[in-house]
């Protein structure tokens, strides 16, 4: 058996998955925005994960390096955070910022959300 990469995401475990569920959570849940990401939340039994990048945002490139930042931020926050549905989405205005700051709004953001179970780890 293959184990997996240790900075692996679990893709299978926490994505969010088809349209629908992210049709779903945009409906039913709550929405926290900020200056460059908006956070949107739906109470759930588990801990699922969805990032959302317009093409506005900029091209494949830049887009690519978005999710990978969101994807690493939240696998250090994941188990800090409380179970639900989350979808990250990016402003127009993330394409500009470097990673250390959206780290930072990211976990400005869910502790505006009260979404943790206990106090954020820093592992920087």
């Amino acid at each position: 058996m293959i184990s997996a990469h240790p900075y692996s995401f679990c893709r299978k475990k926490y994505s969010l998955g088809k349209n629908r569920n992210y049709q779903h959570v945009y409906k039913k849940g709550k929405s926290y925005p900020s200056r460059d990401i908006v956070l949107i939340y739906l109470q759930s039994k588990d801990l699922k994960v969805g990032f959302s990048i317009s093409s506005k945002v900029g091209d494949a490139v830049t887009r690519n390096r978005l999710k990978r930042y969101f994807k690493e931020d939240f696998r250090r926050l994941k188990p800090d955070v409380t179970p639900g549905r989350y979808i990250f989405v990016a402003r127009t205005s993330a394409a500009q910022k470097r990673h250390p700051e959206l780290s930072c709004e990211m976990t400005k953001l869910l502790s505006k959300a009260k979404l943790y179970m206990k106090e954020p780890r820093n592992d920087a």
